[in-house]
């Protein structure tokens, strides 16, 4: 859910991008700011959460992932085809692919007797 939640603010900046704010800096095209937040509100979390998912020795935060990151590049394709989108869903769909492969490849260390 958080990774969705990140996707969705994410894309709100491919789709509204960076306009330039009173002060200068970038801030959110007009009908976006809602995504603005949420993609500031659940980055943090889903820096834990990949983090936990790419290094635990549990299937629950792999899957947790897995599931979050397709669900994300099914999401952002579904909202266009151009090349912020694909380039989010390729970043979203390796995230799903490596969290359970690492876990599997750390559990599959763990049981070996050798340890290679």
């Amino acid at each position: 859910m958080v990774v969705a939640a990140a996707t969705w603010g994410s894309l709100g900046l491919v789709e509204g991008a960076c306009v330039r704010g009173p002060r200068g800096g970038c801030s959110p095209a007009d009908g976006h700011r809602l995504r603005w937040w949420v993609m500031f509100a659940s980055y943090l979390p889903t820096f834990f959460l990949v983090g936990t998912g790419l290094t635990a020795n549990r299937w629950p935060p792999a899957v947790g992932v897995a599931v979050g990151g397709v669900v994300g590049a099914a999401y952002a394709l579904t909202q266009g085809r151009t090349t912020a989108y694909v380039i989010t869903a390729i970043v979203l769909l390796a995230l799903a692919v490596l969290a359970p492969a690492q876990t599997w490849r750390r559990k599959r260390r763990a049981v070996s007797p050798s340890g290679r």
